[in-house]
């Protein structure tokens, strides 16, 4: 259940943009040691955020950005709960965009869908991850207003995951396998998050 990010979050007014993935799986099928493979829930999401570490690792940027692979999601959100407590006021407020990646590896449509989740406070997010989507990959873009921790905390985030993710009925089974995952969709919704977050990167908060 716990926590990890990179280095330090440098002192204001720089910004912070958090790309995270939760890393924990489990089999509601079995008894409690029967395994969990996780491929898409959230194996895809987890080696997202090591993908997206990778293309921005030399890109220079006005704004912190943080990765962060958090566990105890399965359980109850524990480890996004307990991180968002562990933030300050002053941190929360340099917080302007968080990109969630859960399940971004199953193709449940006939063409590849992407599902973006947030509120009102995400908006800009949303129209930003959808621009993206439009410009650079061939998404079909879906929205859908979900509560999320970073969000309790008025904090913009937005949940990035397959289209029809309910209809993927593998995930939380034994048979959620790395044979089973769509490389291109991820690829896709990849392409979508990491123009987006190159973009919140130098944008001021009002941008973003």
């Amino acid at each position: 259940m716990t926590t990890r990010s990179g280095r330090p979050w440098r002192s204001a007014p720089r910004g912070a943009v958090l790309v995270t993935a939760h890393l924990d799986s489990i089999n509601l099928e079995g008894p409690e040691t029967a395994p969990s493979p996780g491929a898409d829930d959230d194996g895809s999401g987890s080696a997202g955020v090591i993908e997206i570490a990778r293309a921005m690792k030399d890109v220079a940027n006005v704004h912190d950005l943080v990765f962060i692979h958090i566990g105890g999601e399965e359980q109850g959100l524990f480890g996004s709960k307990h991180f968002v407590r562990s933030l300050s006021a002053s941190q929360r407020s340099r917080v302007h965009a968080v990109v969630n990646m859960d399940m971004i590896g199953t193709l449940n449509t006939p063409a590849p869908t992407v599902l973006l989740e947030g509120r009102v406070i995400s908006q800009p997010m949303l129209d930003g991850l959808a621009d993206a989507a439009s410009r650079y990959t061939s998404l079909a873009v879906e929205t859908s207003v979900n509560a999320a921790n970073f969000l309790d905390k008025g904090i913009p985030a937005v949940l990035t995951i397959e289209g029809a993710d309910s209809a993927n009925d593998e995930i939380h089974t034994s048979r959620d396998t790395l044979d089973r995952i769509n490389f291109d969709l991820a690829l896709e919704i990849l392409r979508m998050n990491t123009a987006f977050v190159a973009g919140a990167l130098t944008a001021s908060p009002a941008e973003v």
